[in-house]
């Protein structure tokens, strides 16, 4: 998966088809007979609930996906899913789709929101009722050869989006950045630029609480994931000088790693999170952060672990992967991550704040705050960890704006071919640079994020023009504004400005307490612009109480919870840890047997019940 926003921009769907379903031919499919097939039929059904104007709650996750897809991602990441793809592609109309083996579709898609098109290949399980079974998005700057969508009916082809003035998309910047400043969310930059030169360019908020020190343009923000490009646009050079091939082999650099797992990775899946490892969140790693101070003290984390899947058949996000690529930069240059981030990138572009450092040795630095259910912002730059080739480097707006204009619009730092195979996932046979570049209303964005990290570069690839919103705050801010800018762009309404539900319905509940929250937290949520209620809203608010440690008001949101859904193992499990934290073991003891009561299988319930008995 790209380090873009991919929930946002991004489509690709992958459907598994049962052995069950009815035989049909290779190749092209009609209407008809995705119509006829229980499979085919079932991917329909999934680009309808794409369409519908259905709440996105738990029982529709249960109704479309796979319980396996399920378990795995969670509700309400699936939920998340949905609704990023209803606000920023639907309606969505569907213009071919080729069955390329017996359990898998290639789908051409257009958004009927923006007019992005959208190739999607489709799995689903391999047995009745055909859930989906595994999602992966992505968009395409090819368009279709087909005259008309094939489905819905009435559906046409749309004509490529009109922009807004650049006059007109300045004001609506601001108004979104200001109303998320003023609700206390936002902190940081927002620059919009055309052809490379900025014609609106702002900042909110302190780079410093503390001593009340303010945001500048020149202040240096931390920009998470974006550091991943950095490291593509090293291992392309690399390549383009003959020194690597994308299909060169784990193995080939001796870097440590089993037989068995070094001869089946390739350079391009580490690229596109397809070589099958994890990440290096694990607990050892995320108690010890301030310990893994370079790639050597990293790689060995997971260099013995089992894959979590055979490299090549699925992908998965990991941070892992590109610890990798930064040890073979090192290992085949003879040279520091670092050094090679300043001669191949720095010294060309004469980037001067842009800094593989740790907060504490960069001046004009934003410190990072957690923004908190509370409405709090929570200092954590000292808990931030030291920046590796798959993120956490300082930088600033206009050097954002110079690193991704010199990337994609100039030859200083990689080749055409080398650009459409960072634009398009490192696959095989992509379209030329050319032809990328010759599609209207082409949307790419790359982003950033992690405690107090919020980072978005998002742009409109022919036109040239871009957005960048890098902030010191987190929840995905930075994601949430550029959403907004992508609309504004457009000229489509921009979506009310929302605190995150956990803000909101926490503000609620100090201000009326849990008796009105409980009754009317529906009437509420529908009041507020939100989706319907689903049982992770509170646990999650629950949760972000609890990391503050405010025992008591997670303990009443998570009673609330257990009062809504009192038949669900996981809202009397999560009161029973908030009662443990606060030091009632009788209470948590109490409410962890009720949970297996629920469900006699849950890990947790099982394994507190038996130590605090």
């Amino acid at each position: 998966m790209k380090k873009q926003i991919t929930p946002i921009l991004t489509l690709a769907f992958f459907f598994l088809f049962s052995n069950l379903a009815i035989a049909q031919q290779l190749g092209l499919q009609t209407l008809a007979m995705l119509e006829e097939s229980p499979a085919g039929s079932q991917a329909l059904q999934f680009l309808k609930a794409v369409n519908a104007t259905e709440p996105v709650d738990e029982a529709l996750v249960n109704k479309l996906f796979a319980q396996k897809l399920i378990d795995k991602h969670q509700p309400a990441k699936l939920m998340d899913m949905l609704r990023d793809i209803r606000e920023n592609d639907a309606p969505i109309a569907l213009y071919s789709a080729y069955r390329k083996s017996e359990f898998e579709y290639a789908l051409k898609l257009q958004s009927g929101a923006g007019g992005n098109w959208l190739n999607l290949i489709l799995s689903l399980e391999e047995a009745p009722p055909f859930k989906v079974a595994g999602i992966s998005i992505d968009i395409t700057n090819k368009s279709t050869e087909q005259d008309q969508p094939i489905w819905p009916a009435g559906a046409s082809k749309m004509a490529p989006p009109t922009l807004a003035s650049n006059e007109e998309i300045a004001r609506q910047a601001k108004a979104i950045a200001e109303a998320y400043h003023d609700m206390g969310w936002f902190s940081g930059v927002v620059l919009l630029a055309d052809q490379g030169k900025p014609f609106y360019q702002e900042a909110f908020g302190y780079a410093d609480i503390d001593n009340q020190i303010p945001n500048t343009l020149a202040t240096k923000f931390r920009i998470g994931s974006i550091n991943k490009d950095y490291t593509s646009v090293l291992v392309l050079q690399m390549v383009e000088a003959g020194k690597l091939s994308l299909d060169d082999k784990l193995e080939k650099f001796q870097l440590g790693f089993p037989a068995e797992v070094a001869g089946k990775i390739t350079i391009r899946q580490l690229l596109s999170h397809t070589a099958g490892f994890g990440d290096i969140f694990t607990p050892q790693y995320l108690s010890h952060i301030r310990d893994y101070k370079n790639i050597g003290d990293i790689l060995p984390l997971l260099m013995n672990e089992p894959l979590a899947y055979e490299p090549g058949t699925s992908q998965e996000y990991s941070n892992y992967g590109y610890i990798v690529l930064g040890a073979i930069l090192e290992k085949v240059s003879g040279n520091s991550y670092e050094n090679l981030l300043r001669e191949k990138i720095f010294k060309p572009l004469g980037a001067k704040n842009t800094h593989y450092q740790i907060a504490e040795k960069i001046e004009g630095e934003a410190r990072s705050y957690r923004f908190t259910p509370s409405g709090e912002k929570i200092d954590h730059t000292s808990q931030l960890e030291y920046p590796t080739p798959d993120g956490g480097m300082y930088s600033t707006a206009a050097e954002q704006l110079d690193f991704f204009q010199a990337l994609f619009y100039t030859n200083k730092l990689i080749s055409d071919e080398s650009k459409a195979l960072l634009f398009g996932d490192y696959a095989p046979n992509l379209p030329s640079w050319k032809e990328i570049k010759s599609q209207e209303g082409s949307i790419q964005a790359f982003a950033g994020g992690g405690p107090g990290v919020s980072a978005v570069v998002m742009f409109l690839l022919k036109e040239n023009l871009m957005a960048i919103v890098l902030a010191n705050t987190d929840g995905n801010i930075a994601g949430n504004i550029s959403r907004r800018l992508e609309q504004a762009a457009f000229g489509r309404p921009v979506r009310k400005v929302q605190l995150p539900v956990e803000n909101y319905l926490y503000s609620i509940l100090k201000k009326e307490g849990s008796l009105y929250l409980k009754q009317n937290i529906d009437i509420l949520l529908e009041k507020g612009g939100y989706e319907a209620r689903n049982p992770m809203m509170l646990n999650q608010l629950g949760y972000g109480l609890l990391e503050e440690e405010m025992f008591q008001d997670a303990i009443e949101v998570f009673g609330i919870n257990t009062e809504l859904y009192p038949e669900e193992a996981n809202p009397w499990d999560s009161l029973a840890e908030a009662y443990l934290k606060a030091g009632d073991k009788k209470a948590a003891l109490k409410f962890y047997r009720k949970a297996l009561e629920i469900d006699p299988e849950l890990p947790s319930a099982k394994e507190m019940v038996g130590t605090l008995e």
